[in-house]
């Protein structure tokens, strides 16, 4: 006896269930996106033709981690180290970031060795063939294709055989091979099969194109994500030129590394140095500025933190971050009150980060407090300094990860003090620059001023 088929309602956008139909998304706050769909009624199967297991060190398994580098250097060192070959990557970010921007540059670079096939789903041929123009991207092995279709997209790339597939975007692709319209559950997650099956059978590796939802992630299920080898974002402002491309997820490379890209007029161009971007002056800093440091992935960052503390004559005084979680604003401002007798309530406080750069780190503790204190004493911290540690509630600092490389990156770029936790004392030892070991608050304004 087969079950009894059941009803419930799914989110088209996020894939939120209920067992009753929905007005709003309680997930991800969409209005009228619930559609019915069937459960259960599935009849009990006969197992048959049993998969033998293989050893994991047969023989007659052909390994092979070949990659296509793109010549982007960034881009590169987020994957892994290129695009590896049959994989499937999936990039989201918000609307007019720079996605198609930066997959058009990457085409126009592989369609050079080989042919390459970029599917929209979004634009027309006129619009890229204009976007292709400004990057300056022109090669006949460069093949543009409109279509909506994954079926007829699929029979196409058996035809073309290219190096590399671009689909843009997966949310405007359907089958016939599931139910539903454009962009809904079923849709989704049939088409990146669809595509996951080409990349896997051909050896073609497969790039998707992902919308967001208003909280971030990537629209539709989320067992997209667990269906693909990699899962990549591009961050940033649309106002601003700074781009940040994030690993999530990455079969075939390390996780939460970063690249950091530039918008420019002929396209999104990989920074070489990005530490001189979010840094002012390397020197004699200005009064309420400190330097500090932050891993993005495996790439030391050099950020320069500003502070106003200006007297204010309200009850209740202002506090403003920029950059910085403003709940980590208050935290530091209470270490000082407690442990360093600063009157923080007689302060309205402004906190900035230069470049626009949004710091989750808490290695920047030390350097938002060193910032602050600068500002209250008017008085500019150690030249050509250096200060990083995650400050206790006790008003202790300490020790954060990928320190030593911060050291070594920092002298580099001419950095001459380091102030960092005592943690470190007879773990890092570096040639040519001081490097001051702070155990507290107090011993770190010592150094500083």
């Amino acid at each position: 006896m087969g079950k009894k088929k059941s009803k419930e309602y799914v989110c088209t956008v996020c894939g939120y269930r209920s067992p009753i139909k929905l007005g709003k998304c309680p997930e991800c706050g969409s209005w009228n996106s619930f559609v019915e769909v069937e459960v259960g009624g599935s009849k009990e199967a006969k197992v048959t033709d049993l998969p033998e297991p293989v050893s994991i060190d047969s023989k007659s398994i052909k390994f092979s981690e070949e990659r296509i580098k793109t010549g982007i250097e960034e881009f590169d060192r987020v994957l892994g180290g290129g695009i590896v070959k049959g994989s499937i990557i999936l990039i989201g970010g918000e609307p007019g970031i720079g996605k198609s921007t930066l997959l058009l540059q990457i085409a126009g670079i592989l369609s050079k060795r080989g042919k390459v096939l970029y599917v929209s789903g979004e634009e027309s041929y006129l619009q890229i063939r204009m976007r292709a123009n400004r990057l300056g991207v022109r090669s006949p092995d460069l093949r543009v294709l409109i279509e909506q279709n994954m079926d007829k997209i699929r029979e196409v790339v058996l035809k073309e055989k290219p190096i590399l597939v671009i689909i843009d975007s997966v949310q405007t692709m359907q089958t016939a091979e599931a139910s539903g319209t454009q962009g809904s559950i079923t849709q989704v997650r049939e088409c990146t099969r669809i595509a996951t099956e080409i990349a896997k059978s051909n050896g073609i590796p497969v790039i998707l194109v992902g919308h967001v939802t208003k909280k971030g992630g990537i629209a539709g299920p989320k067992t997209i994500e667990h269906m693909v080898d990699g899962v990549f974002y591009i961050e940033g402002e649309r106002m601003d030129v700074m781009r940040l491309f994030r690993s999530v997820k990455n079969r075939f490379g390390t996780t939460n590394e970063a690249g950091i890209f530039e918008m420019q007029e002929k396209g999104l161009v990989q920074v070489e140095d990005p530490s001189l971007i979010f840094i002012s002056d390397r020197g004699n800093l200005p009064i309420g500025s400190a330097i500090s440091s932050v891993l993005e992935g495996t790439l030391p960052l050099f950020v320069e933190v500003q502070a106003l503390a200006t007297p204010t004559y309200f009850p209740i005084p202002r506090r403003v971050a920029n950059g910085i979680d403003y709940n980590r604003i208050l935290l530091i401002s209470a270490i000082l009150e407690k442990h360093m007798h600063f009157k923080m309530g007689g302060y309205d406080l402004y906190i900035n980060t230069v470049g626009g750069i949004k710091l989750t780190s808490r290695s920047v503790d030390l350097g938002v407090a060193a910032a602050i204190m600068s500002s209250i004493f008017e008085k500019p911290i150690l030249p050509k300094s250096v200060v990083f540690g995650e400050l206790g509630l006790g008003g202790e600092v300490r020790p954060t990860v990928g320190a030593e490389r911060k050291v070594r990156q920092g002298k580099r770029l001419g950095f001459e003090n380091f102030v960092l936790p005592s943690f470190f004392k007879n773990r890092i030892k570096e040639d040519g620059v001081n490097i001051y070991f702070v155990s507290d608050l107090a011993q770190a304004k010592e150094v500083l001023f």
